[in-house]
């Protein structure tokens, strides 16, 4: 088999799903990488932790729950400080049952029983804590509650013993919580139970070797109805961002590539060969070098061996861009920033729509047809999970919008539409309930641009004029002059 075929072979099967949803890792610990910013956020003095979609908080809530993942990271990135003396515990998130932590089905019961969220998360805690007697360690869940909301004296006192006896042990417990947006049925139970989790991770700062962890969409911070509790500030203020900059998104790839069974060896060599980079083996995986970590321009140069130098072919090529920078800079979102599951996927597409007589890994043809695979994953995403009236609000534009446009070409449309009346109507509709609503539909046209100007759907021109990046506007079927066609 030719090298470049390997290469291909290397860049279909390594590449992860980064917002891995299960409750443990499907993957190797040597395919993992650790960015700078997410070192910052899996500092276990952290709390809370936000990211937009695809960003890895699902992905770093099952990692640091596996041992061998966890093992992987505190030795082969010391500087997120999650060593051997931390402790985890899963709190909410993929769990398979309500054993060890509440499921949906258990917290709805239980609201529904009048428990606060509050007294529902002392319960979680002094269970993860492992509280002894008098807390009945070995009840159900609605006995635990009961008996936090009945004790709170008791509480407070083998809280404090916990705390101690970790401190002699030299231990911090982590516990960990995820999918916050699957707390319940409505938001209208998602909202207080959400409150209540960030006012015991608030809490909990007060003990010295337990913290809740708390892994959440941006938007649920901007929930006033969320966040409006006293001295919310001061947890938000200690917050680090899951961020992928170009330079993390190229060094995972090239993590999970040196790492590949198939293809492996090849790339490990292309970088001897090309660049004069050496890998080295450390904890049963191969150790990305430092300069393809951190330098663009390394990283640029490993990139050009797989995809080479031009976004088209002939001496014009150059001025469609280059590789490296064209597909990060397609797949940025109104918020600049690069969902690793549609760098992924975008790659994944090219390297399969890559004829295998072609001289390199990917050809440009198949990163553009990527580019676009990706947007319709993101759209699907955005529209079916999270925010299903985006969906409402875009239909009557596409084909017919050509961006960028003024917030005017918007509206007529709307208005020719009654969008935003239907809009209002379906959130009124069972099942709209349980994801949460455009916050500012009251003010009309710029307040639904602004809502999706926040969620990174748009953004807003020196001039006032509204822009639509492609990995939205593609896959949403709106037109730019000299831009990846969009699909129909």
């Amino acid at each position: 088999m030719r090298e470049a075929e390997r290469l291909r072979q290397a860049l279909r099967e390594s590449l992860p799903e980064v917002d891995h949803a299960g409750a443990d890792p499907d993957r190797e610990p040597a395919f993992t990488y650790v960015p700078p910013s997410h070192a910052k956020a899996l500092d276990p003095d952290v709390s809370v932790v936000e990211g937009i979609r695809g960003s890895g908080k699902s992905f770093w809530w099952a990692h640091l729950s596996s041992e061998p993942h966890r093992k992987f990271i505190g030795a082969a990135f010391p500087e997120t400080r999650f060593g051997d003396q931390v402790k985890v515990e899963q709190g909410f998130g993929a769990q398979p049952s309500s054993t060890d932590a509440p499921s949906q089905e258990v917290l709805a019961e239980l609201v529904e029983a009048g428990y606060s969220a509050r007294a529902i998360w002392r319960a979680v805690l002094a269970h993860k804590a492992q509280f002894g007697a008098p807390f009945p360690a070995a009840a159900k869940w609605r006995d635990r509650v009961q008996w936090v909301r009945s004790n709170a004296e008791d509480f407070d006192e083998l809280l404090l013993k916990a705390d101690q006896a970790l401190q002699t042990d030299g231990k911090t417990l982590v516990i960990l919580f995820d999918a916050l947006d699957r707390l319940g049925d409505e938001w209208a139970t998602i909202r207080p139970l959400a409150k209540g989790l960030l006012q015991i991770a608030l809490d909990v700062r007060a003990t010295k070797r337990i913290r809740l962890k708390v892994f959440v969409r941006p938007d649920m911070l901007q929930d006033r109805e969320i966040i409006g509790f006293p001295d919310a500030s001061k947890l938000l203020a200690r917050k680090a961002a899951l961020v992928w900059r170009r330079a993390d998104l190229y060094a995972l790839l090239f993590q999970c590539m040196g790492n590949a069974n198939n293809g492996g060896r090849e790339f490990r060599q292309v970088c001897q060969d090309s660049l004069g980079l050496a890998w080295t083996s450390s904890v049963d995986a191969w150790v990305l070098p430092l300069s393809l970590r951190t330098d663009e321009a390394v990283q640029e140069q490993a990139f050009i061996q797989l995809a080479g130098k031009a976004m088209a072919s002939g001496p014009s090529g150059y001025k469609r861009g280059k590789p490296y920078t064209w597909l990060v800079n397609h797949l940025q979102d109104g918020l600049d920033q690069v969902s690793p599951r549609s760098f992924f996927a975008a790659i994944r597409h090219a390297a399969d729509k890559t004829s295998d007589a072609t001289s390199l890994p990917l050809d440009y043809k198949a990163i553009q047809s990527g580019v676009q695979a990706a947007s319709q994953i993101r759209v699907n995403e955005i529209t079916r999970e999270d925010y299903p009236w985006v969906e409402i609000v875009m239909q009557p534009l596409k084909g017919r919008l050509t961006v960028p446009c003024t917030a005017k070409d918007v509206e007529v449309l709307w208005n020719n539409d009654k969008t935003l009346q239907q809009l209002r109507d379906r959130l009124k509709q069972s099942g709209f309930g349980v994801k949460l609503p455009p916050q500012q539909l009251d003010e009309g046209v710029e307040g639904v641009l602004s809502d999706l100007e926040s969620l990174g759907l748009i953004k807003r021109l020196s001039d006032g004029r509204v822009q639509m990046p492609d990995v939205y506007r593609i896959a949403f079927g709106l037109g730019r002059r000299g831009g990846v066609k969009p699909l129909r």
